[in-house]
This record gives C-alpha cells, structure tokens and sequence, in this order.
C-alpha cells in the first residue's frame, strides 16, 4: 500500500481539497487492483517423489500429463494462474511398483504449490 501526502493549496477549499484526496485515492486503488489482477504471473504445481524405481504418468485434472523417471522434487511443466484448482493423479504406474499421492488435490493459492507428496513402494 502507498500512502501519499496532498498540501492544500491557499486557493483551494475544504471540499476542493476532499475531492483531490478522494479521486487520488480510487485512482491508486483502481491501479492496484488492476496490477494485481492482471499480473500474469503464473505458479507451479509439485513437490516431492519418493521411492521411484520406474517411469510415472502424473496427471492434473484429467487433462495435463507428465513422465517422472526420478524420485526428488518435481513441478508439473505447466505453470497456473492464481485461484487455479489443481487435482494431480496417477495415470500411469511404474512397472511393478504403487505410488500414492497425498496433498494432490488443492488451489493455486499466490505463490507454487510445494507440497504434494508422491510415495512409491515395490509390489
């Protein structure tokens, strides 16, 4: 938030001088807002692979799909706008091993998303 100092002019009155501040201030908010809303600024979706042994499919909203070949942290290619909701999945399991998804599911929420936890263990 910027805050902004106006002096009053001799010449000008009161009501003048409310005006000023007044048209000032919707002007600064507008732009904000606008600023805000308009940034563009897009957040990844991710967080951590244990245990892979294998390639897996991750999957966000049944519609984007990503390979993952190693365990570590991950980030789905794709970056996402604010308030976007996310449902990541497994589409497809590596060879003879389960992987669970825990936090999979969620909003894009002002900055990455981290802290999805992918767990593969050996059948």
């Amino acid at each position: 938030m910027i805050v902004s100092c106006t002096l009053k002019q001799d010449d000008q009155t009161d009501d003048q001088l409310l005006r000023t501040l007044v048209s000032d201030y919707a002007t600064s908010s507008a732009s904000s807002a606008r600023e805000a809303a308009g940034s563009g600024k897009n957040f990844r979706v991710g967080g951590n692979i244990t245990g892979l042994g294998g390639i897996i499919f991750l999957q966000n909203n049944a519609a984007e799909q990503a390979p993952f070949n190693i365990s570590g942290r991950f980030y789905l290619p794709k970056s996402y706008p604010d308030g976007t909701n996310y449902v990541i999945t497994v589409s497809t399991q590596p060879p003879g091993q389960t992987c669970t998804i825990s936090n999979g599911f969620g909003r894009v929420s002002g900055g990455d998303v981290t802290n999805i936890i992918v767990n593969c263990i050996t059948n």
